[in-house]
């Protein structure tokens, strides 16, 4: 597994993946409230973030709701981008109630360690359009995102993951039990190294 220092995030220059306007909503999703403010349209869901109400699906046992991505949310079919040159490694359509939906992860190379990024909540044509093995540029548009019959039942968002280790198929635990937060945290570093601060 690779470790943090491994790769010094501040050496970088990424670009952004989600155009946010100069103001938008940062939720607080402790008391599950997922409703945007009628005056916004954009919003951004923390990282590390306990989400006791919002996992209701059978899909998270009843216990998995410690949010460790990034959600952005925007009106759906909203563009993506990617952040630093990279290669689709993985693509998938994970249709279980609240799940990812349509799903992609790409892989990088920082530092000459491996980097990889789950971007979930996606359209059908994300999908279609970034077979594994395609090349994405650094700021290059690839993806948007799904509207809830695409995207897992969702309202639309992007949610984006870093990982350390190579994923064994097109998925990581977006949201992980108390008892496994701490190597959780480890593996999944804060993706605001790469988004820069969002809040």
């Amino acid at each position: 597994m690779s470790r943090q220092s491994d790769i010094d995030f501040e050496a970088f220059s990424f670009a952004e993946v989600v155009k946010l306007p100069p103001q938008y909503h940062v939720f607080d999703l402790t008391s599950g409230a997922m409703d945007m403010p009628p005056n916004f349209t954009y919003g951004v869901g923390k990282y590390n973030e306990h989400r006791p109400d919002i996992y209701s699906s059978p899909l998270f046992a009843g216990e998995r709701d410690y949010h460790i991505g990034i959600d952005i949310f925007a009106p759906q079919h909203t563009e993506i981008h990617n952040f630093y040159d990279g290669v689709v490694y993985q693509r998938a359509y994970n249709g279980e109630a609240l799940d990812y939906g349509y799903t992609l992860v790409l892989k990088y190379e920082l530092n000459n360690t491996p980097l990889y990024a789950l971007f979930g909540h996606l359209s059908k044509a994300s999908y279609h359009n970034n077979p594994p093995g395609k090349i994405v540029a650094k700021g290059e548009q690839f993806a948007w995102m799904g509207p809830p019959e695409e995207n897992g039942g969702w309202p639309a968002h992007l949610h984006l993951q870093l990982c350390y280790e190579c994923p064994s198929r097109c998925d990581m635990p977006g949201v992980v039990n108390k008892a496994d937060l701490e190597a959780a945290l480890r593996l999944y570093p804060d993706p605001q190294k790469v988004l820069g601060k969002l809040y």
